[in-house]
């Protein structure tokens, strides 16, 4: 059979205009172009027309729309189509778009040109590339996308409080005074900094790794002294009862930084009060601290910080807007979590501290200006 056309184009008569002006598109592209507005004359048997086209050309475009779709002319030419190569190997059918409609049976099993939402331009090269029967390898080499990062499969399967079992256990072990120092019952508060990679694949730390006195100073003191113990490295200041410890800092090997102090919470032995001010000044300061030392033993991020005071019933920020107690024995404020090195360690800490004033009446921490800035008011 002798192939007279490159493209026969199926179309309902309501769509018409679309079907013509693809048609000039594609012979102004010097494509041999079958349609039934300017190939069937008067006195032309349409059947027979339409027959010589489907058969006459290398390649059917069926305009798809709520039109064709119902007409009983338009469906046996693409069905012939298809029939002629159901594997789509040669794209004898090519379906084009022209209406936004729902698509059943085999047609949607069949890639299509889409013209919605294109405007002129936009729906030329549509059809010029839809048509186009070789290989669309470009003629110059597509940029490279960029370095594939590996992802960290451990990270991706951590629930959101990652660190809430470990840190439960460690409380739960404070509250009983077991420490890996020992110091006396009573007021104290500890700080904890959980790196990620010490709860999900623990890395033991070689001693001489964990070993920086400079970087990990007790909290209320001037002067401290270190020592290697079964749990990792350790620094501290005695208390003046013999065999006890008044702070320590434990660098665990696993990377876990717990500081524990039970001097500012005892500073005043005639009231219950905390020194609010130093207390969040020390905090801020030491988290800066102990979070340089982790960067430089290259720990993982995220890192949970925890802060948490024990025996602190009855105890309250020394300010005349509020006399309201804290009636609780333990208070764990809420923990942050510092996902880059960069990060202002004072509004990363805000939130814990509002909630300390919070158990004392306060509706936020009184050493912040309004920006979130931490600022030291003087007096409490």
């Amino acid at each position: 059979m002798e192939i007279n056309y490159d493209f026969f184009i199926s179309y309902n008569h309501n769509d018409e205009e679309y079907a013509k002006w693809i048609a000039w598109i594609l012979e102004e592209a010097e494509y041999k172009v079958f349609i039934q507005a300017w190939d069937f004359q008067p006195g032309n048997n349409i059947i027979l027309q339409m027959q010589k086209g489907s058969t006459n050309a290398r390649h059917t475009l069926a305009l798809l729309s709520n039109n064709y779709m119902k007409s009983l002319f338009t469906q046996p030419e693409w069905a012939a189509a298809f029939a002629a190569d159901p594997t789509g190997e040669s794209r004898n059918l090519i379906p084009v778009l022209i209406e936004d409609i729902k698509l059943e049976g085999l047609l949607p099993q069949i890639s299509y040109i889409n013209l919605l939402e294109k405007d002129e331009n936009e729906a030329r090269q549509a059809i010029l590339e839809g048509v186009q029967l070789k290989r669309a390898k470009p003629v110059t080499a597509p940029p490279f996308p960029g370095i594939i990062k590996k992802k960290d499969k451990s990270i991706e399967i951590i629930p959101e409080n990652w660190f809430s079992f470990w840190l439960s256990k460690r409380i739960d072990e404070i509250e009983k005074n077991r420490h890996p120092l020992k110091v006396e019952s009573g007021p104290k508060f500890a700080l904890l900094l959980i790196p990620i990679e010490s709860v999900t694949n623990p890395k033991q730390y070689e001693i001489s790794d964990l070993n920086s006195t400079l970087s990990l100073k007790p909290f209320f003191t001037m002067g401290w002294d270190d020592k290697v113990n079964k749990d990792g490295f350790s620094t501290y200041t005695r208390s003046q009862s013999e065999g006890y410890y008044r702070s320590y800092v434990q660098a665990y090997r696993n990377g876990i930084i717990e500081a524990v102090d039970t001097g500012i919470l005892r500073f005043n032995k005639e009231k219950k009060y905390i020194p609010i001010s130093k207390f969040e000044k020390d905090i801020i300061e030491h988290t800066k601290k102990y979070l340089n030392y982790l960067q430089n033993l290259k720990v993982k991020l995220p890192v949970a910080i925890s802060v948490c005071l024990f025996e602190v019933e009855g105890f309250s920020i020394p300010h005349a807007w509020s006399e309201e107690k804290i009636n609780e024995s333990t208070v764990l404020l809420p923990v942050k979590q510092i996902n880059s090195w960069d990060e202002d360690i004072a509004k990363l800490l805000r939130p814990s501290f509002d909630f300390l004033w919070n158990h004392c009446g306060f509706e936020k921490s009184l050493n912040f200006d309004e920006d979130g800035n931490w600022r030291e008011q003087r007096g409490f």
